[in-house]
């Protein structure tokens, strides 16, 4: 039994995954903390209340101690790294919410810590692990040689964008070689993502409609998949509990983390055009968190 500690109850993951979680055999939700500054200072401990969660912890420190496994959810993606620290550093399994990290000095370092500790983990989006995602890849060798991929998906830039790379990558995984801005039309952007000897991909983020959709291109056919959104915390966490027990994770930690690439590259290609390497990323580019987290906490204080 793998006793589950929760860091940061910023989202509304917090209450759509529990119970889930709760369903799951082989794990417990044993401990939570909420340092994020989302929510009311009471909201931790009826959360706890609510859900039957034995700990309230005062800080990851803490729930990293009495725990064997952690989520961290907060909406400040700048404080994921130090909350997951607590785990890494210990060798404990970690699963990260999307997006992972918003610099490379950060990702960077996650794999360091990774490497270092051998811990287990999981980071990003529910999109990847969409069940049409993972039938799509289980047709993979019917499908054959893929020429071209659409992807699109709806929200902001990069909260949200990252989906839409995800979803992609779980089909294709690791590789991407560059990216460039093909357009835009009122708050959507498209871009193109060619892969190291493979698929050109092109993508759109800020579709005006809320839907996930990938089309796969080869010589067997045309593939495409619409997600089930009401599925996909689901699919997520079944592949979670699954590696816990396993002891691997789906995925490669470096290429879970390549969508953080591949979302820098096209903030540089939207900025000043042309190829964007992501061999070449200057370290310097980021993703602040800072204002989105702001207005995300301003929202949640007012009750939205």
């Amino acid at each position: 039994m793998f006793k589950l500690g929760l860091i940061d109850l910023c989202t509304s993951h917090c209450e759509a995954w529990l119970p889930i979680l709760q369903e799951m055999e082989g794990v417990e939700v044993f401990a939570v903390t909420d340092t994020g500054g989302c929510r009311p200072p009471e909201f931790v401990k009826d959360y706890a209340e609510r859900f039957g969660i034995p700990h309230v912890c005062a800080d990851a420190e803490e729930v990293a101690e009495i725990t064997d496994a952690g989520i961290v959810w907060s909406a400040n993606w700048d404080l994921h790294l130090p909350h997951a620290r607590p785990y890494l550093e210990r060798g404990k399994p970690v699963f990260i919410d999307k997006p992972a990290v918003g610099n490379l000095r950060d990702l960077n370092e996650l794999l360091l810590l990774q490497a270092r500790h051998g811990s287990l983990v999981m980071a990003g989006s529910s999109v990847r692990y969409a069940y049409e995602v993972q039938d799509l890849l289980a047709r993979r060798e019917e499908i054959g040689e893929v020429v071209t991929v659409w992807a699109q998906g709806p929200g902001d830039f990069f909260n949200y964008g990252v989906h839409t790379i995800e979803m992609f990558q779980g089909f294709l995984a690791g590789g991407a070689n560059f990216v460039r801005h093909v357009g835009q039309q009122g708050g959507t952007d498209v871009f193109l993502c060619q892969y190291k000897e493979g698929p050109a991909v092109f993508f759109q983020l800020g579709s005006p409609h809320h839907t996930w959709l990938m089309t796969v291109n080869s010589a067997a056919g045309v593939y495409t998949v619409l997600i089930d959104s009401s599925r996909i915390y689901r699919a997520l966490i079944e592949k979670f509990v699954a590696a816990l027990h396993s002891g691997e994770a789906p995925w490669p930690l470096a290429v879970q983390l390549e969508c953080i690439k591949v979302a820098l590259a096209a903030k540089i290609a939207r900025r000043q055009g042309g190829d964007i390497y992501l061999a070449d990323l200057p370290q310097a580019e980021a993703f602040d968190a800072g204002p989105f987290w702001a207005e995300y906490a301003r929202m949640r204080q007012c009750g939205k």
